[in-house]
């Protein structure tokens, strides 16, 4: 199924120990990629900046009130999405206040391997696929993955 390019959005990759939160996203035929898991986040509000959306959306779609952020770049997709993405570690008491506030199916955390796994969103598999190995970084508690703006083919 093909989507028109939609607003930008703003991803987070909230990471607790060396798992990953994912949302799974509603059932329904009008939203894109229904049914499948993806990092929270969502579309930028006219006059919002992208780390002000990504805080947004985390609060509302999960109760994280995200502190340490990591910005790790602007994504532009051959489709003419553009993702911004932030890395949040999850503190052990940030942690016990997680849960799904209303949209989305399901929540849960899973290792990068697992993630693979998971029916994703071309856009996020191939973000998964192409940083693959600082993801893993990060999730080792090495946080050596730059700030970068790349451009990635949706097959």
């Amino acid at each position: 199924m093909h989507f028109m390019a939609r607003r930008p959005g703003s991803k987070a990759i909230d990471v607790h120990d060396d798992k990953i939160c994912f949302v799974l996203r509603d059932d329904n035929p009008n939203i894109a990629y229904p049914n499948t898991w993806n990092t929270p986040g969502g579309g930028i509000e006219e006059n919002e900046t992208p780390r002000d959306a990504m805080i947004r959306e985390l609060k509302e779609e999960i109760n994280l009130d995200a502190t340490e952020i990591i910005d790790l770049g602007t994504t532009a997709y051959s489709d003419s999405s553009i993702v911004y993405r932030f890395f949040i570690p999850v503190t052990d008491e940030q942690l016990q206040s997680i849960h799904l506030v209303n949209k989305n199916q399901h929540l849960d955390w899973f290792t990068f391997d697992e993630v693979l796994t998971l029916p994703k969103s071309p856009h996020l598999s191939v973000y998964l696929e192409t940083f693959a190995s600082d993801i893993k970084e990060l999730l080792s508690g090495r946080r050596k993955f730059d700030q970068r703006d790349e451009m990635l083919e949706i097959s």
